[in-house]
């Protein structure tokens, strides 16, 4: 899959298309994975990008895709405050420490007259019952936001206004998660992995469980520094 979340590429590559970017906008991914975002951003706008992604199998793809990859995690590297036209974080908050941290850590970043930011997140839908947290390996109910009204507010009080948000449907949901069992039972088939095989089982135990598919939501915030 394209991109590690639920949102369909059409509706991201629709977020990238609507940015006032240009050759001359500097672009940073925090947990850049494979670089796709920011092949993208550069594909559209030409923009000069920079990704930080600590994974070195995914860094290793990026690095042949992004102008400027650190291969570390984010507290490791020294980046230029007010120093990017848009910053980006998609499902990847962790890396700076949750929901709200990484939206200050981003806004620090970002240009001061109009910075721009694409980040998204999980929020709950309804409040988690602790089989689906377990589901969940072990989560607790307050590592998301509670409602996507939750989510943007979060952005709102760390110094963005919030352009546009694109939240997850249903259908997007299950074909995310039914792709990733099916992609995992394919690399089974050509042999058998016990690590794979432990994740396939336990993302078929999230997916199935009675909560698994209307508790979790999904949302792609298109922020501008207020």
């Amino acid at each position: 899959m394209a991109f590690a979340n639920p949102l369909p590429e059409a509706a991201i590559d629709d977020a990238i298309a609507a940015l006032p970017l240009s050759a001359r906008s500097r672009v940073l991914d925090v947990g850049c994975g494979t670089g796709e975002l920011l092949a993208r951003i550069k594909a559209r706008h030409g923009a000069r990008t920079e990704g930080i992604e600590p994974a070195r199998g995914w860094a290793e793809v990026a690095r042949d895709r992004v102008d400027i990859l650190h291969e570390a995690v984010f507290a490791d590297v020294t980046l230029e405050l007010g120093g990017y036209d848009l910053v980006c974080c998609l499902a990847a908050s962790h890396a700076i420490g949750g929901w709200e941290p990484a939206l200050q850590g981003l806004a620090a970043l970002a240009r001061r007259d109009g910075g721009l930011g694409l980040a998204a997140e999980g929020f709950w839908r309804r409040t988690p019952g602790e089989g689906y947290l377990d589901a969940l390996g072990g989560a607790t109910a307050d590592e998301l936001p509670d409602g996507l009204a939750a989510l943007e507010a979060g952005a709102r009080s760390a110094g963005w206004a919030v352009v546009d948000a694109v939240e997850a449907s249903d259908a997007d949901w299950a074909l995310y998660e039914e792709t990733l069992i099916a992609n995992g039972e394919a690399e089974l088939a050509q042999g058998d992995d016990p690590g794979l095989r432990a994740w396939v089982e336990a993302a078929r135990a999230r997916w199935e469980h009675p909560d698994g598919k209307d508790t979790m939501g999904f949302a792609l915030l298109t922020l501008r520094r207020a």
